[in-house]
């Protein structure tokens, strides 16, 4: 659907937003009567990215500490910064763009196969008995230096994403998922109560539901009533047995034309809670709909509603109950990935994501000022540039003031050559006052701020 809006066209030069001129143009939705509105406003590219990020672990920097099955890939970041003022950079550490155990059973073909096709190296050639494990930095002095990396957790099977939150009593928990190669996944949560410089080595899985494998990209999310939720992307088996809550038996899908047709494929999204600090998890509320809801992301907004956000389409759902019910979802009129929310403390909300948009690649912006409903953007299917060289996967908080923080990965490591040459880099940028726009800072020790 396009709809007829008056906006105001503005450019950001050099960090200084300049308002060039008042026009009428025709924006875009999705093909939804509800589709959230985008308002589009001009910013220059490219950005200064180069000059504003600086590598917080990569080759020759900061790197793990070898062990069997490391080659050099890091990625999947989380960030958080602590009531004792340090900043926290959680990843994943691996072989790989996924590094699953390799051995003594051999992996899967089908996943030996696409390891042969995409990496373009035979996986039976790699002693990584078990797999990939969690990694974490810490910086003291605002993003100055940086320790060598610590394991967090090396669980048997790979451990994917890790993503801290601190709570309101100071004890930091972090989310994860642990992936084996051989078709499952699952969830859990390890918590520290030193400022992240020990972690519990043994997860506290989330029951899996109704689903038959959950992953989660995390960070979880303490609400204003101090209970956690940890939202999921999941899928499960509608005609297996041993699940007896599947979606045939209690679910309705939302489909264009409002039938009701059961998508076995469709990834689901999922919420878990837990009111004890993270001891133990419950599901309360899931979410389907006719396409996935891959990679999601969750955020309070300032009146205590939630709000989600799903990869590939964009897709938006909201809940006034805690995470029990959502609203049927609804599609931004550009496609992103790995999308993240974040509530600032003015009640922005930021959504940084990668975009699938062939000229508009890389890691991007775009931020509401109503809770969702309406969205400013660089353009009509791409939010404002952060890094238009990244992958577009990253994680990020909100500083004392007011500059926003993000960590996030150079590449996708889908080539061995590339997975053996990771980088992970730190920025800050700024958002303009009422939401139009971004202003990259320079990192600290980054070249810009070395000048």
């Amino acid at each position: 659907m396009k709809r007829l809006a008056t906006i105001r066209l503005v450019w950001l030069v050099s960090g200084v937003l300049f308002t060039c001129l008042e026009s009428s143009v025709l924006v875009t939705a999705a093909d939804d009567p509800a589709s959230p509105r985008v308002i589009v406003v001009g910013s220059s590219e490219p950005t200064p990215y180069e000059q504003c990020r600086r590598v917080v672990v990569g080759p020759g920097v900061n790197q793990p500490k070898p062990y069997t099955g490391y080659t050099g890939f890091v990625g999947w970041t989380g960030v958080a910064y602590t009531r004792t003022g340090a900043l926290l950079v959680t990843f994943s550490s691996g072989y790989w763009h996924g590094s699953p155990p390799t051995g003594p059973t051999p992996l899967p073909l089908d996943f030996r196969q696409l390891f042969a096709q995409i990496a373009g190296v035979d996986i039976s050639t790699f002693n990584a008995p078990r797999g990939g494990r969690a990694e974490i930095s810490r910086s003291d002095d605002n993003g100055l230096t940086w320790s060598a990396p610590q394991m967090m957790i090396d669980t048997p099977d790979d451990d994917r994403a890790p993503a801290p939150l601190q709570l309101s009593d100071g004890t930091l928990i972090a989310s994860l998922f642990c992936e084996d190669g051989r078709g499952s996944k699952k969830t859990g949560t390890i918590r520290s109560s030193d400022d992240g410089k020990s972690w519990e080595q043994s997860p506290r899985w989330l029951d899996d539901g109704p689903f038959t494998w959950t992953a989660t990209n995390g960070p979880p999310l303490q609400l204003q009533d101090k209970s956690i939720l940890v939202c999921v992307y999941a899928n499960n088996d509608p005609l297996d047995p041993e699940k007896p809550n599947s979606r045939l038996d209690k679910t309705t899908l939302w489909t264009p034309d409002g039938a009701s047709k059961p998508q076995p494929d469709a990834l689901q999204f999922g919420v878990f809670q837990s009111k004890d600090r993270g001891d133990t998890w419950k599901c309360i509320g899931t979410l389907e709909t006719y396409y996935d809801l891959d990679e999601s992301s969750i955020a309070q907004l300032h009146d205590g509603r939630l709000v989600m956000v799903a990869r590939p389409e964009g897709a938006l759902s909201w809940s006034s109950d805690g995470g029990h019910t959502w609203t049927h979802p609804v599609r931004l009129p550009f496609r992103m990935f790995d999308p993240w929310l974040l509530t600032l403390k003015d009640g922005t909300l930021l959504c940084v994501h990668g975009s699938y948009q062939k000229e508009k690649r890389g890691l991007r912006a775009i931020l509401s000022q109503d809770g969702g409903k309406t969205w400013l953007a660089a353009g009509p299917d791409y939010g404002f540039s952060i890094d238009p060289s990244a992958y577009g996967y990253s994680r990020g908080v909100q500083l004392p003031d007011g500059s926003v923080f993000i960590a996030y990965q150079q590449g996708g490591g889908h080539t061995f050559a590339d997975a053996c040459r990771m980088q992970i880099f730190g920025m800050r940028f700024r958002v303009s006052r009422g939401g139009r726009g971004i202003e990259l800072l320079p990192a600290a020790a980054s070249p810009a701020k070395q000048k």
